[in-house]
């Protein structure tokens, strides 16, 4: 098929760097005297009625009635002579939801909840709740897995983070995912909604951000995301579902870097990162700079996919987490992708988002391949296990330049081992005194302390900037706690230093934020706290994590 675009605008631009395979003759449009756009010359509407080269016109536009109306005059008619770009859109969803099944969400909680905020094109038929505990759950009923004697005749949506076990129960049940049950992300994530979503968003921000075209972060399951977890929660495609290059260069992906190019940033929880601070919507729109592509593969990769863990700490997990059994098996078949596929090429390796990156088989797995030589490496850990032994094991043939960044959110042995369950305080100084002798040696090129604020311990925020300053940290990074499906709505408010809102300090942390040693430190970094985060002014940055380490650790990432 041969298409002539009606329209000089940014949806025509943001359709054509998604659907960059369609052959376009050039363009058209009534208001506009320009000659050229997107390498493509533009003509006057009676060029294209004089025309016969092409079979149809492709109207873009956020609102299209009046290019329609002019069309109709013309004697097109729609479907026949010309479409509209969101015709499209459905051509690249791999998963349809059924029409001719009922839809059946399994989950109760703060998932759930957040799905029915969606607008979705479907009825809910009934809640799945493994152990239910009420009738009805947003005035629809509510059944347990037993109720169900006929599973075919529902196609369900799982609205829990973490789905393992529901995902084989269904399986047991001889059910298929994508053809019977899909994970609530796949279903709101379809790419034909995502897309519907930024191109038509009229949003611009004054900010240009890149990290989505060249960062990939795996994890629970092997999922993955272009960007922090905390900050998007639009999930791409399994990294065990697709290879890398699938993976990498989906529609998915080109989808949520187009938010990033057209400056909607509509997937971005402009509350959560850092980078919004001080930033409004402007209403603009770009249409005379270029949209970069995605890099060939992700060159910065942060893996945090094996919760395993030595510690228990209580706004994580309620229990000591060790892999094992069929959930152990799939982490290895990640770690041998990663190995073998993502470890080539990545320049920046972050590891590990989840569980403890010295207590966990896989991630020792990873550090340990002969793949594993990155330019720079960041270490997220909870500190207990890094000793000298350890660290000169996972250094040893490395070249690149290492960081660490420790989890620690006590300043007292009191407070610590409460928050940080099975924890040894003692022994946590002393590998602090270890990794702050490292880098003043310049064997770390960066070392920071992390604390997650909360009603437990926010009156020891000072003395924790104290104790960095006592070890030369180069930074303090305190956040806000978040509910990770850890607490009930009701338990995260008696926890949690924010009011309801999740973005203004109660009273009380308010108070600590004044403290000159928080508020005027050169060291102190609020993360999430944005009610009184400093405001870093910049318009431009590669990757939020190397920028994030670089405005206190200097250029880290130089070589």
């Amino acid at each position: 098929m041969k298409y002539i675009i009606y329209g000089v605008n940014r949806v025509a631009k943001d359709f054509l760097y998604v659907f960059e395979d369609l052959e376009i003759l050039y363009f058209i449009d009534s208001e506009s005297d320009c000659g050229e756009f997107l390498g493509y010359s533009v003509h006057d509407l009676e060029y294209a009625l004089n025309d016969k080269d092409y079979d149809q016109i492709i109207l873009c536009d956020f609102d299209k009635d009046k290019k329609k109306n002019i069309l109709v005059s013309k004697g097109f008619v729609y479907g026949t002579d010309f479409v509209y770009e969101e015709d499209f859109f459905e051509t690249l969803d791999e998963l349809h939801i059924p029409r001719h099944r009922k839809i059946a969400v399994w989950g109760t909680g703060l998932t759930a909840k957040k799905l029915s905020d969606y607008n979705v094109e479907w009825n809910t038929d009934c809640y799945i709740d493994t152990y239910k505990t009420t009738e009805q759950f947003n005035g629809i009923g509510v059944r347990s897995p037993k109720e169900i004697t006929n599973w075919k005749d529902y196609f369900i949506i799982i609205a829990v983070v973490k789905d393992q076990e529901i995902v084989e129960y269904l399986q047991e049940k001889n059910l298929k995912e994508k053809i019977d049950f899909v994970n609530y992300q796949l279903a709101v994530g379809l790419p034909s909604r995502l897309l519907r979503r930024t191109i038509f968003d009229t949003s611009y921000y004054n900010l240009e951000c890149s990290t989505m075209l060249n960062h990939l972060e795996i994890f629970y399951r092997g999922n993955t995301r272009c960007c922090c977890t905390t900050f998007v929660e639009q999930n791409l495609d399994n990294m065990l579902d697709k290879n890398i290059n699938e993976l990498w260069h989906s529609n998915l992906h080109k989808i949520l870097c187009l938010s990033a190019e057209n400056r909607t940033y509509s997937f971005c929880d402009k509350s959560m990162c850092p980078l919004f601070i001080s930033k409004s919507d402007e209403q603009g729109q770009i249409i005379d700079k270029d949209y970069k592509k995605m890099t060939d593969k992700p060159e910065v990769l942060a893996i945090g996919y094996d919760s395993s863990c030595n510690l228990k700490c209580v706004s994580c997990r309620k229990q000591l987490h060790i892999a094992q059994g069929e959930e152990l098996k799939r982490l290895n078949q990640i770690t041998e992708v990663i190995k073998k596929d993502y470890l080539p090429g990545c320049k920046f390796l972050i590891l590990a988002g989840d569980g403890e990156v010295f207590a966990s088989t896989t991630y020792q797995a990873v550090y340990e391949d002969v793949n594993c030589n990155p330019e720079f490496i960041r270490i997220l850990s909870n500190g207990t296990l890094f000793s000298k032994e350890r660290w000169e094991k996972f250094v040893k043939g490395k070249k690149g330049k290492v960081m660490l960044t420790v989890s620690i959110d006590a300043a007292s042995k009191e407070t610590y081992e409460q928050i940080r369950c099975n924890g040894n305080f003692e022994q946590l100084q002393r590998n602090m005194e270890f990794a702050s002798q490292l880098r003043k040696d310049g064997a770390l090129s960066y070392f920071r302390i992390n604390f997650v604020v909360q009603k437990n311990n926010y009156q020891e925020m000072i003395p924790f900037v104290k104790w960095g300053e006592k070890l030369g940290v180069d930074e303090v990074f305190f956040t806000k706690v978040l509910n990770w499906g850890t607490y009930t709505e009701e338990e995260f408010q008696q926890i949690s230093m924010m009011e309801v809102d999740g973005i203004t300090p109660k009273k009380e942390l308010r108070t600590i934020l004044q403290n000159p040693l928080i508020r005027d430190s050169d060291i102190v970094d609020l993360g999430t706290i944005q009610y009184a985060h400093k405001v870093d002014k910049i318009e431009t940055i590669n990757n939020y994590y190397m920028w994030e380490l670089e405005k206190r650790g200097g250029s880290i990432f130089e070589l």
